[in-house]
């Protein structure tokens, strides 16, 4: 929300004034469930958001909040301005929860969104209708040969696309070959691989991020192959050339840390959204995706909305692609979307590559990178 108001102006004016009208039952419904929350400034000066039946009353002070958050201006700015989130600023430690808990927080990032960008809640219920007028079905998958515009109808409406057979046999294993080398010289504690523990206590390499490294897996940012799947989005993009690229192996048993197995989020969910996004994360898969090896789950059409407030646990909602060696995703980093835990004991699990596309001439401290490098060492477990 574009506004020149100060903390104190924006909450006595110009807010109450956009929830005056139709959105503040807009914003009553993004809110619904959701305890009230307040901001203060280091200075005390507080304001709480009370969710109601019609709308959001916002109230001057935080006597009445069950979530209180201190932040100074600078940062809740980055709020309004689509900069910072809820997760961001706990994460690393920019804002302070001084009451309640750090979910309740967490869980009103839609809302806010509804509130500072003017975007719709995600009702999971709406129907999904392509171009045409008619409801797609959102487990549908494609091959590259397809009709073009009716791939690109289909990204532009569920938000991501699953393409099959993109990659032959023969260049998956050698990928495979490139990935398996780069998770064995891995070592822990460096910032371009991420470990986890284990239920047995052992810690394992869930992911390496300096996949570029390899001439191998880098050309995939240049192959025709991909980006002609990626051209069929509305929005120019190109990749990031660099050598953060990620390379995913999925392990069961797993301690949720937020990393290891990925909770319903949003690419650009730590921050940057307003110089991030328009962000696409492809995926090319070396290993079967399913729910036995690994799911990659969607909210389809969530990515033109504020998103919803989703429990952790919930892996039946929304759609999970089944995905062979060579099949290639491609999602809008808006859109909500998941990796659960694998439901088989034994492997073998699902890894793949991804890698971002995002505006042209964009620098890499503008995207993922920026916060990719920071993770390596941060519980993503501390949210919940």
């Amino acid at each position: 929300m574009e506004t020149t108001e100060d903390f104190d102006g924006f909450h006595e004016r110009a807010l109450p004034k956009r929830l005056e009208g139709d959105w503040g039952a807009v914003a009553a419904r993004g809110s619904s469930g959701l305890p009230p929350l307040a901001f203060r400034l280091p200075d005390g000066r507080a304001y709480t958001y009370v969710p109601g039946k019609s709308g959001v009353e916002v109230v001057a002070g935080d006597g009445g909040a069950k979530t209180v958050v201190e932040l100074d201006e600078a940062l809740w700015r980055g709020l309004l301005s689509s900069m910072e989130t809820p997760s961001g600023l706990i994460l690393f430690q920019k804002a302070k929860v001084l009451s309640g808990e750090v979910s309740d927080f967490v869980n009103w990032e839609p809302a806010l969104r509804v509130l500072y960008e003017g975007l719709p809640p995600y009702d999971p219920q709406a129907p999904l209708v392509g171009s045409d007028g008619r409801e797609i079905d959102p487990s549908t998958s494609f091959h590259a040969d397809d009709d073009p515009e009716r791939m690109a109808d289909f990204l532009r409406t569920a938000g991501y696309i699953l393409v099959r057979e993109v990659l032959p046999s023969n260049e998956v294993e050698d990928l495979l070959e490139a990935a398996e080398a780069l998770r064995a010289s891995a070592r822990q504690g460096e910032p371009t691989s991420w470990w986890g523990k284990h239920q047995d206590g052992r810690t394992i390499l869930t992911r390496v991020i300096n996949g570029g490294s390899d001439p191998r897996i880098r050309s995939l940012l240049r192959d025709p192959r991909l980006l002609k799947i990626v051209r069929l989005s509305d929005v120019d993009l190109e990749a990031t050339d660099t050598d953060v690229i990620h390379v995913l192996f999925k392990q069961s048993g797993m301690v949720f840390d937020g990393k290891s197995d990925n909770p319903w989020h949003r690419d650009c969910g730590l921050g940057l959204h307003k110089v991030m996004c328009p962000i696409m994360n492809g995926s090319l898969f070396l290993r079967s995706a399913n729910r036995d090896a690994g799911e990659l789950r969607f909210l389809p059409g969530s990515w033109q909305t504020a998103g919803c407030s989703v429990a952790d646990q919930d892996s039946e909602i929304g759609v999970g692609i089944e995905a062979n060696p060579g099949d290639f995703a491609l999602h809008y980093g808006d859109g909500m979307h998941a990796g659960p835990p694998p439901r088989a004991k034994d492997g073998p699990f699902r890894s793949s590559v991804v890698f971002e596309f995002g505006p042209p001439g964009r620098r890499p401290e503008e995207g993922q990178e920026y916060y990719d490098m920071q993770m390596h060492d941060i519980d993503a477990g501390q949210l919940r």
